[in-house]
């Protein structure tokens, strides 16, 4: 039986996001940087979801254009993320102050980001997990694994990331491996019966590779964390003095509920559980906050928290319930 589970709180989104106002001046900075070297990439051709001829951009955000494709729904930008993008964004040194980011305040994140998503994939598996996990970052995942007494080992293409992770890891570790040598190490293992990836289908080059991957390997279960063509979006088009949090960095293209279901079908997978949730209010608060148009900050936040923020949740619960929202963590079965 299919579990669906829709929301989370947002009470403490001052605490674990705090970073986002504080520096969103040079979050915006880092965001424009990095996409004024997408936009030096070659034109995007074919959907990255299904590899057909894609449509025109119909909306341009924070200089790069993005349309939908009529063949599957999939939100693509018009450039391609090349193997020259992927490597400078996260493996070469220009990553040092990502990786630095990624690890900052480890332990809060794991508790309040990464631990959910461990109590999520137990629930719905109800079974032993042995997990291979995908672009692993600095070992949020595996670390909340760990808690909830989960055998894991991950890839993560980032040397500065693995090796700082591995310091926080006791038990599951953490490989160096380069994102396309992964693909085979998928094929090959047959420890593994859950294949994960948070967050990270949509940075690889070639994600269908990987999925071509999983379905050749011993795996039975596929664990994927997919950003949303939502709200969001056009909060970011209108908000442009805000950093994009969305669609932007190594977001090329975002999952729609249809692209994903094309995914689903053409890999022949059968999704057994489903967790809608996005950011999309606190996003909208997040934009309100860092308004023009401010005379005295400590009133406006007063008024914007009695009008909005005491509601975050229940306006957000809206946007899950009929999965318009930013993010979707899906579990899939081989038919």
């Amino acid at each position: 039986m299919k579990i669906i589970r829709y929301s989370k709180k947002y009470n403490n989104i001052f605490n674990l996001k705090k970073d986002f106002f504080k520096n969103n001046y040079l979050h915006l900075q880092d965001r424009l940087k990095i996409n004024r070297f997408y936009k030096k990439q070659k034109k995007r051709k074919f959907c990255k979801n299904c590899e057909r001829s894609i449509s025109k951009p119909f909306i341009k955000n924070f200089l790069i254009g993005y349309g939908i494709c009529k063949h599957c729904g999939h939100l693509n930008g018009e450039y391609q993320d090349t193997k020259k993008f992927t490597e400078w964004l996260y493996s070469s040194s220009d990553g040092k102050n990502y990786a630095k980011a990624y690890l900052d305040n480890f332990s809060s994140r794991v508790k309040n980001i990464y631990l959910p998503k461990a109590e999520f994939l137990k629930k719905v598996l109800k079974r032993k997990i042995r997990i291979l996990d995908i672009g692993s970052g600095g070992g949020h995942f595996l670390k909340a694994l760990e808690l909830k007494k989960i055998n894991g080992i991950g890839l993560e293409p980032n040397r500065i990331l693995t090796e700082l992770g591995n310091k926080k890891l006791k038990k599951n570790k953490l490989l160096n491996i380069d994102l396309d040598e992964s693909y085979e190490f998928v094929t090959r293992q047959k420890n593994f019966n859950t294949v994960s990836l948070i967050a990270v289908l949509e940075h690889l080059e070639k994600p269908n590779e990987l999925l071509k991957a999983f379905n050749k390997s011993q795996a039975k279960y596929l664990y994927l964390a997919l950003p949303l063509f939502s709200l969001g979006i056009f909060l970011e088009n209108n908000f442009t003095n805000v950093f994009p949090r969305q669609l932007s960095g190594g977001h090329t293209h975002l999952y729609t509920e249809k692209s994903i279901s094309y995914l689903a079908k053409k890999n022949k997978l059968k999704i057994v559980g489903e967790w809608w949730f996005g950011q999309d209010m606190p996003d909208l608060y997040r934009s309100l906050l860092m308004s023009k148009n401010i005379l005295d900050k400590k009133i406006y936040q007063k008024e914007l928290n009695d009008n909005l923020f005491k509601v975050i949740n229940e306006l957000q619960h809206v946007l899950d319930k009929n999965k318009i929202c930013s993010q979707v963590h899906i579990i899939f079965k081989k038919i």
